[in-house]
C-alpha cells in the first residue's frame, strides 16, 4: 500500500491510500499514541515515512 518513501499528509489520506477526510484523519490517527511522527516539520508541511506508516497499519490489522 505503502512505498519506501515520503508521504505529505494529502497523499496519505486520499483514494490510493488510507482514503479518508482530514478532520477524521487527525480525530483518530494523528491522535493515536503508536502513531507514526512526521519526519520532517517545515511549517505546515510534514512528511511521514511510508514504510512506518505501512508498518503501523500492519500491526493495527494484526498482520
Amino acid at each position: 500500500m505503502f512505498e519506501s518513501r515520503a508521504y505529505l499528509q494529502t497523499e496519505v489520506i486520499d483514494n490510493k491510500h488510507l482514503n479518508m477526510h482530514r478532520a477524521t484523519f487527525a480525530k483518530f490517527l494523528k491522535r493515536e499514541k503508536n502513531f507514526p511522527k512526521p519526519f520532517f516539520v517545515s511549517g505546515n508541511r510534514k512528511k511521514w515515512d511510508g514504510t512506518a506508516i505501512q508498518y503501523w497499519l500492519d500491526k493495527k490489522s494484526g498482520r
